[in-house]
């Protein structure tokens, strides 16, 4: 009996171990020498995986927060995104905004409904929580509405006027999507919107 409750017990511990590892954040090829960082890490019942992508800014934290703020220019420098706006400022530090993603064809367009959320922090540090809401917005024709997506920005201030942002996303885009598709979307998603991001910020772009 006790060699029974042994192997048991052996038996939890290593699929215990084998969940957590195949939650563990993997570090993906992206450009060489490349100024930014990408991981995913599979999803307890999803077939979808989250990604964090990271980058170091070479300007302040108030610059790099204010275009990314900038709702409505999100189109020109976030990955495949074609439409972004502010549905409604809910108070100082949340609003709904409605944005829609591109996909090629025969791929239909995805949009979401998000609450943002501010969350300036002691340290200096400013987080922004990103949670989908999508019944408060009508569905649009011709998208497919996302219907789960939890993430968040994250902004360090760096010594000599740097910032290093962090962006980490969990959705579930809704529909069918071609697994091709899924698996260069969480990768392609962080990397091109950061290093939009960047060079938006350093270049004083409008």
């Amino acid at each position: 009996m006790l060699f029974i409750q042994s192997h048991i017990a052996i038996i939890a511990l290593s699929l215990l171990s084998f969940s957590t590892m195949a939650q563990v954040w993997e570090l993906q090829e992206t450009e060489e020498n490349s100024p930014v960082l990408v991981w995913t890490k599979a999803i307890p019942g999803s077939n979808f995986k989250a990604f964090r992508g990271q980058v170091t800014i070479n300007d302040s934290l108030k610059k790099t927060l204010a275009v990314i703020k900038d709702t409505a220019n999100i189109p020109k420098w976030y990955h495949n995104t074609s439409i972004a706006k502010q549905i409604v400022i809910l108070d100082a530090n949340q609003s709904l905004n409605y944005t829609v993603t591109t996909a090629p064809w025969p791929v239909t367009n995805r949009d979401s409904v998000t609450l943002v959320t501010d969350k300036p922090q002691a340290s200096g540090e400013y987080l922004i929580e990103l949670n989908a809401r999508p019944e408060e917005y009508p569905e649009q024709v011709n998208r497919i509405r996302i219907p789960k997506l939890e993430g968040f920005w994250k902004l360090v201030p760096l010594t000599g006027n740097k910032t290093e942002v962090t962006l980490q996303i969990a959705a579930e885009p809704g529909g069918e999507i071609p697994s091709w598709l899924a698996n260069s979307m969480v990768i392609d998603m962080p990397f091109y919107s950061l290093t939009n991001l960047k060079k938006r910020v350093e270049n004083n772009l409008d």
